[in-house]
């Protein structure tokens, strides 16, 4: 519910402004205990100004985010990352609650123009330390 409401608030965000926010490419995988996570919201909520990114995970657990355009990835700069369902109801997903909330989730990223962003977050079941690691 909580990643529901983040992504309404992020879209309504997207209409403010000309041409829209300086973005870079972002995409990555979300694993838990190491298999993939498929159906999985994911958001950037960046730690200064600027609209979230958002995207959902395939069967492979592979994600890319939009912005404004589809695909054009997340605002420069350092994000706190979240992970929810992506669907409300979805059954079957057993995501701490700790991945879905800006305030107690530990992922994050710094996403930089002209790089390769591509993240890969390994989630625990008990949330107890969890990694963003970015490979270039």
């Amino acid at each position: 519910m909580r990643f529901l409401l983040l992504t309404i608030l992020a879209l309504l965000i997207l209409g403010c402004g000309r041409g829209g926010p300086k973005t870079a490419r972002v995409s990555g995988t979300i694993t838990m205990s190491g298999k993939p996570l498929s159906n999985v919201g994911v958001t950037f909520l960046p730690t200064k100004k600027g609209p979230a990114g958002v995207g959902n995970t395939n069967e492979n657990g592979e994600f890319t985010l939009t912005t404004v355009r589809r695909g054009d990835g997340a605002v420069i700069g350092k994000h706190k990352v979240t992970v929810g369902a992506a669907e409300e109801g979805q059954k079957g997903l057993s995501i701490p609650d700790s991945y879905g909330s800006p305030h107690t989730t530990k992922l994050a990223a710094d996403v930089e123009s002209g790089k390769i962003n591509t993240f890969t977050f390994n989630l625990e079941p008990e949330a107890s330390s969890p990694l963003g690691k970015k490979k270039k």
